[in-house]
């Protein structure tokens, strides 16, 4: 079933749009000017999980300098919204993925930054997407949000939408999928712009928003079972090939992202504990999933101390809690074993809305655009904006 396409006049003008994105560095920005934008000597990518590393890239437009109350000096590219997206399909991933899937996100990659940088042209759902933590005696949720950028409107890292950079020669395809779509965004049944999330691999069943956010739903994301993230069952050739031409380098290491194990130590996770929450638990006893998502998500998580005990949540701060470098999702079952506690987990990424991996292979098998959107985002539409 393919989404509807409406080709509706907006007061937002894509054609004329530009978005100020905050570059992370690794320490001082090594900044080089050159016609048309500048050379940045050490951005950092994948900051806090298991693929970080630094690396060279050129960009086009403005480069402005921020500095903080705290001293720390940041790059602001300011450059227009479509160069934008072009960068962020081919960062997110490989530029030789099929078409159809980097036309499908470079539509969803368009929606997200919409939503950051036209909230007062174009009408957004009515949910609060600033951060909260909530301390209660020994009880501890939070959740991040892109909104706590201050000075720029996102970050170019995961934390927002990857952005590495002017796409190369060979990344022709995903200049091609972004015009394309040109003027296209997703849009909830009310006519406002979707809030369209995204992760590497659901694990086999995509989530709520409220499970790693706020407590609300927006209704076009849904928790639901993806077969198409399942790689076991596809010739082993075919598979690696997909694989090949879908993702990035350096995810490509990533080879257990459907199904996968960790461990931690009773030690480690005392010292994490103390590290990032200032409590000392002790020798820790049990590690107990107290709440669940849709989708087996672990939300609330227990650690029991001979000191004490501490309660976690939502996704993202159960999974750096677990590992330094970000475990891989929080959905997992905990077996102890004598020094720690072993993980058997799912998925890549807090999964919810489209799931990168299910995507690729939909559009690999033959399915379209509209199909692969109309599968991740049900009762959305595709609308047309202003050019």
């Amino acid at each position: 079933m393919s989404l509807t396409i409406e080709h509706k006049s907006a007061h937002a003008n894509i054609g004329l749009a530009m978005i100020n994105v905050g570059l992370i560095t690794d320490g001082k920005p090594l900044i080089e000017p050159r016609d048309g934008g500048f050379r940045l000597g050490n951005l950092l990518i994948g900051e806090g999980f298991h693929w970080q590393r630094v690396i060279e890239a050129d960009f086009e437009g403005e480069a402005n300098i921020l500095s903080t109350p705290q001293g720390n000096i940041h790059i602001v590219n300011r450059l227009p919204l479509e160069s934008y997206i072009e960068s962020v399909v081919g960062s997110e991933m490989n530029p030789e993925a099929p078409i159809e899937f980097l036309k499908a996100h470079a539509i969803i990659s368009r929606s997200w930054a919409m939503r950051k940088i036209s909230a007062s042209a174009i009408p957004a759902p009515d949910y609060d997407d600033t951060p909260i933590i909530i301390r209660d005696g020994n009880e501890i949720i939070s959740w991040e949000e892109s909104d706590t950028h201050e000075g720029f409107d996102v970050c170019s890292d995961d934390h927002c939408q990857r952005y590495q950079g002017i796409p190369s020669k060979s990344a022709q395809r995903c200049m091609e999928a972004v015009r394309a779509t040109r003027g296209l965004v997703l849009t909830d049944k009310d006519g406002g712009v979707a809030d369209a999330r995204f992760s590497k691999c659901c694990g086999g069943m995509t989530e709520l928003f409220s499970s790693c956010w706020k407590e609300q739903d927006p209704h076009y994301l849904v928790a639901k079972a993806d077969p198409w993230c399942d790689l076991s069952d596809m010739p082993e050739e075919r598979c690696e090939k997909m694989l090949s031409i879908s993702l990035k380098g350096y995810d490509k290491s990533t080879d257990d992202f459907h199904d996968w194990k960790a461990s931690v130590t009773r030690e480690e996770l005392r010292q994490r504990t103390l590290d990032i929450y200032k409590k000392d638990l002790g020798y820790i006893l049990h590690l107990l999933p107290i709440e669940r998502g849709k989708s087996g998500r672990i939300t609330k998580l227990r650690i029991i101390g001979a000191k004490g005990e501490l309660s976690v949540g939502k996704t993202l701060p159960i999974r750096r809690l677990l590992s330094a470098k970000c475990l891989k999702s929080s959905w997992f079952d905990v077996n102890e074993i004598n020094d720690g506690f072993e993980l058997h987990g799912h998925g890549w990424g807090h999964g919810v809305g489209l799931c990168q991996i299910g995507a690729a292979r939909m559009a690999y098998e033959g399915k379209d655009c509209e199909e692969i959107l109309s599968f991740y985002y049900p009762g959305a539409r595709i609308r047309g904006l202003k050019l």
